[in-house]
């Protein structure tokens, strides 16, 4: 489901077979999206293309949001005549939006939701639930909790027909398929693309260094510059919106993620060996790749493990098809680990739809990672003819993507 209101192959460089982790079309979204979708009125709702563009003139003039249907955008109290004129001869033809100022300020919108979240504004608000957005519809702060109008009252009364209070349950499902804000490395991954849909899987967060922006990781060939990407529930469909692409590096096979939400994404990860595990880890720091070195991963088709060793610690591949590559040696081999010593090769594989998953080392007590690198492709090597027997696993190095894209990785 559409989630509106949020402002939104070359040859292989070896003798080798490059496949990327990619997964396959999923082919529907969720019975109740479907459902909403039927009865939505496709006469007026916005094309795919037009919410590119409403999208896109809201980040350019710091609109505080586009209503889910599409006929609002609403900017600051305040924004002059003239720029609201700038945006209305901006907008996409033949949609019914209409540009209209909020009662709010950036500032004072803010500063509702941080007080909202605090739960300060009652003494038993602590114990309850809550979450908050703003509907650009209505102009008002959602308000979603569990507590009741005994506890909710006092907040109605500070913030008098600026905040709409919704009675909710909320549940911390912690399994990578059932992800929320903010969101943790290894997350199933969605996202419509091209006319087709493709699973993936979250790296892990990364923060600006010039900036402190957050964002999250995934490959490089996943999805398209600009595309929304959502949590991939159990069944394939789509849950909650994860974030837009924002920022792509072909040369090393990585893509950027981001929000304008204050904490999108948080420093843990999903390490389950299963669908419904919901076994996790903090993220405590990287670790350059070395050859020898034994490292895991966390993808969201072949789960989590480990015991791979690292081959090839400066490999450089570009898959067919596509652009996308990992150049100057900035890539890695990782191979089969397992216990059938001395050979060590009967470990799992990654599989399509784990492309951009977290490669990491941990310590002896196994809380902590630190992150070698990112989830890119498998390939197959052998003799000529090639009957391609031999598997080795790719990634990139986690010190690429902090030098080339100027971001640390989240710790904790």
């Amino acid at each position: 489901m559409r989630r509106r209101n949020s402002l939104i192959r070359l040859a292989l460089t070896a003798t080798a077979t490059g496949v990327l982790a990619v997964g396959a079309p999923v082919v529907a979204l969720a019975a109740a999206t479907q459902s909403q979708a039927a009865s939505a009125d496709v006469s007026t709702e916005p094309t795919d293309s037009q919410w590119k563009q409403l999208n896109h003139i809201a980040t350019t003039h710091s609109a505080l949001g586009v209503a889910d249907s599409g006929t609002v955008l609403r900017l600051a109290a305040g924004t002059s005549a003239a720029e609201q004129a700038k945006v209305r001869a901006q907008l996409p033809t033949d949609t019914r939006t209409a540009v209209r100022t909020s009662r709010f300020s950036e500032k004072s919108l803010s500063t509702i939701q941080k007080t909202v979240m605090g739960r300060a504004w009652n003494g038993d608000a602590d114990k309850y639930g809550v979450a908050t957005s703003y509907d650009a519809e209505t102009d008002k702060v959602t308000v979603l909790t569990d507590a009741p109008a005994s506890v909710t009252n006092s907040l109605r009364d500070a913030h008098p027909g600026a905040v709409e209070v919704q009675r909710a349950r909320l549940e911390p499902q912690a399994t990578r398929f059932a992800d929320a804000q903010p969101f943790w490395a290894g997350t199933a991954l969605v996202g419509t693309d091209n006319g087709g849909s493709y699973k993936c899987t979250a790296g892990f967060a990364v923060k600006q260094r010039a900036t402190g922006h957050l964002y999250m990781t995934t490959a490089g060939h996943c999805f398209s510059n600009l595309t929304h990407v959502y949590n991939r529930r159990y069944d394939g469909s789509f849950g909650n919106w994860v974030g837009q692409v924002t920022r792509r590096d072909q040369n090393i096979d990585t893509e950027l993620m981001s929000t304008n939400t204050a904490r999108p994404y948080d420093s843990y990860m999903f390490t389950g060996g299963t669908a419904t595990s919901r076994s996790t880890m903090f993220v405590h720091g990287t670790e350059v790749p070395e050859n020898g070195t034994r490292v895991c991963v966390s993808g969201s088709v072949s789960f989590n493990h480990c015991g791979h060793p690292i081959s090839d610690s400066r490999y450089s591949i570009c898959y067919s098809g596509g652009a996308n590559c990992i150049r100057d040696g900035k890539g890695f081999l990782y191979d089969q680990g397992g216990t059938n010593y001395p050979r060590y090769d009967n470990g799992e594989l990654t599989q399509g739809g784990d492309s951009g998953a977290p490669i990491y080392t941990t310590d002896d007590t196994e809380s902590g990672a630190w992150i070698v690198g990112g989830h890119s492709g498998l390939i197959w090597r052998g003799g000529g003819p090639c009957h391609c027997t031999t598997p080795h696993m790719v990634g990139v190095s986690i010190a690429a993507i902090r030098q080339d894209l100027g971001v640390e990785v989240l710790i904790r």
